[in-house]
């Protein structure tokens, strides 16, 4: 056994700075003075030397620009992550500000895996195939309830994942804002009555409470949680529904490729399986929530989750005029993004 040479240091990371002070490198200390530097080379350089700004000169005020200007690059440098250097973290922030925010669909199903949307079927497509379809469920008020309560809220739960949950199955849960124009609309609505004209002190009490509501909502951050169970299926498991002997031949490594392709069902009639399948899967995730006392649920329409899809994405609220239209006429979704 050959010994090892202490001498041979692997080190942790290739071009990896010495350290000046503490964890800060040489190239953290150049990000720093960039922006001073700048500054100099503009004022010296660039600039007219008789340029004055309230009256001094623009030689005098130098220093003291290069001086803020360094101060914003020492303050870059102590926000950066740490697990980036300066100089990345400054590529990265520029690379992010130059990349165009909509990309071509094609592009953006590497990221989305969204191959396409059926409106019809209530049913989304993703690059490997599978048929997604997606349950929305409204949970019960839980806010005083007791822990005898929570704890039977909770095995009627586990109830309903281990007798009717026999495929797999995700749980998104996501937040909206809580829509202040439409709940406060009906007060505002309420001030032009002529109850409320005659009456100014009325007018005044729902004004202030407007007021009120609307500032209070914003201090508090008010979102509605909205919960989703997402439900797939794969061509895989409708392509061999009866000959078993063929599913089994299929999971081979070579030879199961020829089998589906011998035994596999033409791609239409495995989309009408797959439809159905996730009909009934849906349907079941549907009914064994219900089970749960207070709880409700219901499918939700394609159109709706790929506008809950875009917003995943995006990070923002997704709006378009007439959704449902845009998806029935192009093969793709949307188009650009």
């Amino acid at each position: 056994m050959q010994e090892r040479d202490p001498a041979k240091r692997i080190p942790k990371s290739i071009g990896t700075d010495a350290n000046l002070v503490g964890t800060y490198t040489l190239s953290d200390a150049a990000v720093a003075l960039f922006p001073g530097v700048i500054v100099i080379l503009l004022t010296q350089a660039v600039l007219p030397s008789d340029l004055s700004v309230m009256g001094y000169s623009i030689q005098t005020l130098t220093i003291p620009l290069a001086t803020v200007a360094i101060a914003v690059g020492a303050i870059f440098v102590y926000l950066t992550p740490a697990y980036l250097s300066s100089i990345d973290w400054l590529v990265t922030i520029i690379g992010y500000q130059r990349k165009s925010e909509r990309i071509a669909h094609e592009e953006a199903k590497k990221y989305t895996t969204i191959e396409r949307v059926y409106p019809d079927r209530g049913a989304i497509e993703r690059t490997d195939g599978a048929f997604v379809g997606l349950v929305q469920v409204e949970p019960p008020t839980m806010a005083l309830a007791t822990d005898e309560e929570w704890e039977q809220k909770t095995d009627s739960f586990i109830d309903f994942l281990n007798t009717v949950i026999e495929f797999p199955i995700q749980i998104y849960s996501t937040t909206q804002a809580f829509p202040v124009d439409e709940y406060l609309a009906r007060y505002e609505s309420r001030l032009t009555d002529a109850d409320v004209q005659a009456n100014p002190a009325l007018a005044t009490l729902i004004e202030n409470y407007v007021e009120w509501y609307r500032t209070d909502l914003a201090d508090r951050r008010m979102t509605i949680r909205d919960h989703y169970v997402i439900v797939s299926v794969t061509p895989e498991e409708v392509q061999f529904t009866r000959e078993s002997h063929a599913q089994k031949l299929a999971r081979l490594p070579v030879v199961g490729l020829f089998i589906q392709v011998w035994f596999g069902p033409e791609r239409e009639d495995e989309h009408n399986a797959m439809f159905e399948a996730l009909d009934e899967r849906l349907r079941r995730v549907q009914r064994g929530l219900r089970g749960i006392d207070g709880c409700n649920a219901h499918r939700v329409e394609a159109t709706d989750a790929t506008a809950l899809i875009a917003e995943f994405w995006s990070g923002d609220d997704f709006a378009h005029d007439d959704l449902s239209r845009v998806l029935r006429t192009r093969p793709l979704v949307g188009g650009t993004r």
